[in-house]
């Protein structure tokens, strides 16, 4: 019988270092804490997207899921180094030299790894629901009652417990991170199957199904953990010797494959990484399985799917989709590769030779760029091809009906735009990581912003609005050119080679973003010529926020940018040029005014806590977005005014009078009071996310994008509390207590 207090001494060890990394918890609490209330927020907006009657409300109980499944997908990176970690960090022998039980060990290994993705799920969840009960309460208690807010939650914890569960006994039967990583394909793609198979159900509202799907998680999870427990040895752990993957024939080493001979640079270090990887089976094995298995399993439970749908024209929906997400698992898998460009030779004691080579920085980087993108490349594309090539042989009504043969264009595009994403900034992280550890829990900055996305376009697909793809085509592509760009720009081999075999330093963080709060100077000056004098407030109002605001210049240009473009696309909707649909629906909105809450502190109070989290979420994502977040903030705000104006104009109101259908009156009434200071605060505050976006992207000379993106930060901090909170504070005041009753006055 194991020993629970034995058991629990491995735990704490455990915990204590997990939430001791600044790399695991940073990601984590962005997953936990801000992600539910960016998802909220959509929340909000998909109704108004969505003509469906009850869809929108189930696609919500479905983001419910997402929410809790997001934070423990992620804590699977620590699950895998559960004992592969100690063996790369030198510290298995004094671990498995415990006077423990391999089954103490085994169980105190594995509960910690539940601890974090746990908590961090149930967390999320409670946010997210809190925020629909707060802000939406009509929605909240339509789509929330006890019984189904328990079997989503039951089906998070059942995901985690698999997850993790298989994360452990890969990683007690693996050589090394690297190994694991790429092992991980096989949870992660099941598990991405079930969250679309958990969608379907609810999207018909087949709830009793769910809970067989959360039973059979279950089983799942109690045969895993009977599998690890039997399996794990610590002899054989410890025996086990450090192999690589490659592939070793006598057919191969008598007869090499006959590369034709390149003379540019850039081919021959491309060349060099395709025939690594094309060696390698942990890569092909998965990969093959991912691009080709994938398609056909999907395909062969298509008719499964048609029996459960009531009805069939959602399945035809879904098949534009499906084949997205086909071919975005090759490429989330081939990640891991990409990711080891840099910090694979390191590990692997090539770097020095590679470096050496007599090419430019920039040959030396777009080669290794190119190859680490050839691979998921084609594997998506042939993936996503033999998927629809598939449906349209087996199921040709299907293949109609989901208009492929219109959207297969777009669909490539995006499938294209995704991988260039995905690869340019894995590369990114292995140029400047110091370890495969390191940039495996970095990778989350790039994976998980593209996995929510895909995500998110599957309720596009499901309410055919599929003109909307295509500002999400742009997106990825922006970002794509973005980091391209960036890595570009900040690759220096002499940096690469000077690094320390260190962890990065959360202290030393710290300590200069403290610096940088206190001081004022322009991007790009060296810590060397801060002096460390203490903050003082009159000197920031005197001479460092005029500085701010000359910094700001083609920032705030960018802002007035995105004001304009909202104006401009308002005005289209509202003339009933784009969208007529939800020009319709605005109107409706427009019947009630007048009726407005009665003003009081309470009001002002709820505003000012929307406001605030408007201002903080947009410009935090905006530094994994490039400011994409904090540009749709003013795009967003004046888009409708603009629109509700037009609309009242559009319906006869006039500009020159000041009655209920004029559009003056609702200037006057509803944006104006505290319009004058709330609009010009977070234009002020676009800018700041806009720099903060661009941080990464162009880095002045001689500056680190590390550096340049703390600086931005420390910036915004400044600003966003001794300008921006303050008016934020007074044009809330004044939203809550004046402008209801100006309302109130002319619509009488």
């Amino acid at each position: 019988m194991p020993n629970i207090a034995h058991i629990m001494t491995i735990s704490r060890r455990e915990v204590r270092e997990t939430l001791s990394d600044w790399r695991v918890i940073a990601p984590m609490l962005l997953l936990t804490l801000l992600l539910p209330q960016l998802l909220a927020f959509a929340a909000g907006r998909t109704v108004d997207f969505i003509a469906t009657e009850g869809l929108a409300v189930r696609l919500i109980s479905f983001t419910i899921l997402l929410v809790g499944f997001i934070p423990s997908s992620f804590a699977l990176i620590t699950a895998l180094e559960s004992f592969v970690g100690e063996r790369e960090r030198n510290t298995l022998e004094s671990l498995l030299a415990m006077p423990l039980a391999d089954t103490e060990i085994y169980l105190g290994k594995l509960i910690s790894s539940l601890f974090t993705p746990l908590l961090a799920s149930l967390i999320a969840m409670l946010i997210f629901v809190g925020l629909l009960l707060g802000f939406m309460p009509e929605l909240y208690f339509e789509v929330i009652n006890i019984s189904r807010f328990s079997l989503l939650l039951l089906l998070v914890i059942a995901m985690a417990f698999v997850m993790v569960t298989g994360a452990v006994v890969i990683s007690a039967h693996i050589t090394s991170i690297r190994a694991a990583n790429l092992m991980s394909s096989f949870i992660l793609v099941p598990m991405a199957a079930v969250m679309q198979l958990a969608a379907i159900l609810i999207i018909n509202d087949l709830w009793t199904e769910l809970w067989l799907v959360a039973a059979a998680l279950g089983v799942c999870t109690i045969f895993l953990i009977r599998v690890g427990m039997r399996t794990f040895n610590r002899e054989e752990l410890l025996a086990r010797e450090h192999t690589q993957g490659q592939i070793r024939s006598p057919q191969r080493r008598s007869r090499p494959i006959t590369w034709p001979q390149l003379r540019h640079p850039v081919l021959i270090i491309t060349r060099r990484e395709l025939i690594e990887v094309l060696s390698d089976w942990r890569v092909l094995l998965p990969f093959f399985v991912l691009t080709f298995g994938l398609p056909a399993a999907l395909v062969a439970g298509t008719d499964i799917a048609i029996a459960f749908l009531e009805d069939p024209g959602l399945l035809a929906r879904l098949i534009p989709f499906a084949a997205l997400l086909v071919g975005f698992v090759p490429s989330s898998f081939a990640l891991i590769t990409a990711i080891e460009s840099f910090v694979g030779e390191r590990e692997r004691n090539t770097l020095e030779s590679l470096l050496a080579m007599p090419i430019s920085d920039r040959q030396l980087y777009v080669g290794k760029l190119i190859a680490a993108l050839i691979v998921p490349l084609l594997g998506s594309l042939a993936a996503m091809f033999f998927f629809l090539a598939l449906i349209r042989g087996f199921y040709p009504i299907l293949y109609v009906g989901g208009q492929i043969p219109m959207l297969l264009p777009l669909l490539t595009l995006m499938i294209i735009a995704i991988n260039m994403l995905l690869v340019a900034g894995a590369v990114i992280l292995s140029s400047h990581a110091s370890s495969v550890r390191a940039a495996t829990l970095m990778a989350s900055v790039v994976l998980i912003p593209s996995a929510v996305a895909l995500q998110l376009q599957a309720l596009i697909f499901i309410a055919q609005r599929y003109e909307l793809l295509w500002y999400f085509l742009g997106v990825f592509l922006v970002a794509a050119i973005a980091l391209i760009r960036s890595g570009l720009i900040s690759f220096n081999r002499e940096e690469i080679l000077s690094r320390e075999y260190e962890e990065l330093s959360m202290r030393r963080i710290l300590n200069t973003f403290s610096l940088l709060v206190r001081e004022q100077h322009p991007a790009g000056t060296p810590l060397s010529a801060y002096s460390g004098s203490a903050f003082a407030l009159g000197h920031f109002y005197r001479h460092e926020f005029p500085a701010i605001l000359r910094e700001l210049r083609l920032p705030l240009l960018c802002a007035l940018i995105a004001a304009a473009a909202g104006l401009m696309l308002g005005v289209n909707i509202g003339l009933g040029a784009r969208l007529p649909g939800f020009a319709s629906l605005f109107d409706e909105l427009l019947e009630n005014l007048g009726n407005v809450p009665n003003p009081s502190p309470g009001l002002a109070a709820a505003i000012f806590a929307n406001n605030i989290r408007v201002s903080i979420l947009s410009n935090i994502f905006s530094a994994i977005s490039f400011g994409i977040f904090a540009f749709l903030v003013p795009f967003i705000a004046f888009g409708q005014v603009s629109l509700a104006s037009t609309r009242l104009f559009y319906a006869g109101g006039s500009w020159f009078s000041l009655d209920p259908s004029s559009p003056l009156q609702f200037l006057v009434a509803y944006v104006l009071p505290h319009g004058l200071i709330e609009l010009p605060t977070f234009i002020l505050s676009t800018a700041l996310g806009l720099r903060i976006g661009a941080a990464l992207l162009a880095p002045p000379p001689g500056t680190s994008a590390g550096y340049n993106l703390l600086w931005a930060l420390a910036t915004y901090v400044k600003v966003w509390t001794f300008v921006l909170l303050p008016l934020i504070a007074l044009a809330a005041l004044v939203e809550g207590l004046v402008t209801p009753q100006i309302i109130l006055w002319l619509y009488a």
